[in-house]
């Protein structure tokens, strides 16, 4: 019976398209979250310094062990590693009272491992359970809150990954990370954000379609205004994050917003943050929804950021006139805040053009679908002929 309920607890776990085998111990899916956090605390920090061996112990999948030793003798630990060949990646330190640290390798190194524990004291080899059986539960629950924070990917990625997009207007996720030689862990921000910039969209099955033309991704990564949505500025605005708003100022906003609503001449409308392309010290550039090339500049006087600064509000004079222009600002044409918004922001019509934008992916899906199984049919009608 308990060879039975052993083989229970024994499950694999997909992460970072391999699959580790894992014992789920007495803690149940909580430890299995909380390593996958592990994991991916190590990811970061071996990113930052150039490492790439958690990244290729995962891809070895299978068993993982942990090599547990007293503190003081980490470099020697690191020196007889290196020494013996073996791959391992260094955990971080879950309980520090207990003066012990530990090493991730897989279990195909277990003799090595072996060879070293004759030679330092004190140490053993355990699992990736009893290790996390061993932290402080105030240490997890630090790790796990510092994942889950945001990061805004690398500026050169983003680039390398928004070139290989634009070689095609649909694309399979995990075709450009193969590609590109990019695990879930790195691509995977870099089309989040995209996609919160309008750049594309996500589809089901893992795809995403860009918004622009393949010629407008390559124009925009050249030009200024890649600069400011992925350069290095912009990372360090989003880091240190937006002060709150204070009373007076949530006071002016609601003013603001009540005037709007009760204004005849003028229609009250919301836009994603998403669509927001450009900044200056007065005005803001987003793009008008559902529409590739086209945008409007707004004053920010007359704005205001809601829902945790992830949307504006504003309002649409129904007699102005608004010039809507492209990307690079050249001048499309001009039309009335009345029809702007019957056009493009009224939620009816936007619900409608949602839908027809929907269509028009699946549509798009559905062609590529087709276009790769006919290449693959024909690929494999020439390998038939050459036998």
């Amino acid at each position: 019976m308990s060879e039975i309920q052993d083989a229970a607890q024994i499950i694999k776990v997909s992460f970072e398209g391999a699959e580790i085998i894992l014992k789920m111990g007495n803690t149940g899916w909580q430890f299995v979250k909380d390593i996958c956090a592990v994991f991916k605390k190590v990811l970061d920090q071996e990113k930052l310094s150039g490492k790439t061996s958690v990244q290729k112990l995962l891809k070895m999948g299978g068993d993982l062990q942990v090599f547990r030793f007293e503190t003081k003798d980490l470099e020697r630990v690191k020196a007889l590693a290196n020494k013996y060949g073996i791959l391992y990646s260094i955990l971080p330190d879950l309980n520090e009272k207990d003066g012990m640290s530990e090493i991730l390798f897989h279990s195909q190194a277990a003799p090595r491992i072996q060879s070293m524990m004759a030679k330092i004291e004190h140490s053993n080899i355990g699992t990736l359970d009893e290790y996390y059986e061993n932290a402080e539960p105030d240490k997890v629950e630090q790790l796990v809150e510092e994942v889950k924070k945001p990061v805004l990917p690398e500026p050169k990625e983003c680039e390398l990954v928004a070139r290989e997009l634009a070689k095609n207007q649909v694309e399979k996720i995990s075709d450009v990370r193969s590609r590109l030689n990019m695990t879930w862990l790195q691509i995977w921000p870099i089309i989040c954000y995209m996609e919160e910039q309008g750049i594309l969209e996500k589809g089901k099955e893992g795809t995403v379609t860009l918004t622009r033309t393949p010629e407008q991704i390559e124009e925009l990564v050249d030009s200024q205004q890649w600069k400011q949505l992925f350069g290095e500025e912009e990372a360090q605005r989003r880091s240190t994050g937006n002060s709150q708003e204070t009373e007076e100022k949530m006071q002016v906003i609601q003013r603001i917003q009540k005037e709007k609503r009760n204004n005849p001449g003028v229609n009250a409308i919301t836009i994603d943050q998403k669509l927001v392309y450009e900044e200056t010290e007065h005005h803001i550039k987003t793009r008008i929804p559902y529409r590739k090339n086209e945008f409007i500049w707004l004053d920010k006087s007359e704005i205001s950021w809601i829902n945790d600064h992830k949307t504006i509000f504003a309002g649409l004079e129904k007699k102005k006139e608004y010039a809507i222009l492209d990307l690079e600002d050249r001048f499309l044409r001009k039309t009335s805040g009345e029809d702007l918004y019957r056009e493009s922001y009224d939620p009816v019509r936007r619900e409608r053009a949602r839908q027809e934008q929907e269509k028009i992916r699946r549509r798009r899906e559905h062609n590529y679908r087709k276009t790769q199984q006919n290449l693959e049919a024909g690929r494999r009608s020439i390998q038939g002929q050459r036998r």
